[in-house]
């Protein structure tokens, strides 16, 4: 992999948050793969599992959905920006443990869009295969303006 695809050149988050190890592809329209990050170095990473916990799942998840908003902005020459998950529904994780050495694939595809809000169909595969975690995300990314203030206020 060269070093301009890294997941970190496309996330706003920064070491040690980064939980995706390495980008596998973007694809048009709006959607991504990459390896979800089970080694000691995450900061998720439990010794007594030997690994990370299914709890981890939403954030892998989470990544993988601000990458394609994150290859978006690099192709626009814009920096990744901040967003916020705000929802899931029908998450189901069938692993208790992400096993450290194994190779688990997170994808995320756009199911729906309008600028500052958006839902993701996500999902999680063993080295098998077998998807072991699905999820529908749904998610925030304010304009700068409201960035710029220093505090993000959701009016319902």
């Amino acid at each position: 992999m060269s070093e301009a695809l890294r997941p970190a050149d496309f996330l706003p988050h920064r070491p040690p948050m980064i939980m995706l190890a390495e980008l596998i592809s973007v694809e048009m329209p709006r959607a991504a793969s990459a390896v979800a990050d089970t080694s000691p170095g995450c900061i998720f990473y439990d010794p007594e599992l030997k690994g990370v916990p299914a709890c981890a799942a939403l954030e892998y998840m989470a990544q993988a959905m601000a990458l394609v908003v994150g290859v978006e902005h690099r192709r626009r020459g814009v920096a990744p920006k901040v967003g916020f998950v705000l929802g899931t529904r029908r998450l189901e994780v069938k692993v208790a443990t992400f096993e450290s050495g194994k190779r688990y694939e997170v994808n995320a595809k756009c199911v729906y869009d309008d600028d500052a809000f958006a839902s993701f169909d996500c999902s999680i595969t063993d080295p098998d295969g077998a998807t072991v975690a699905t999820a529908l995300l749904t998610a925030y990314q304010p304009p700068e303006s409201v960035l710029a203030q220093g505090e993000v206020v959701l009016e319902g």
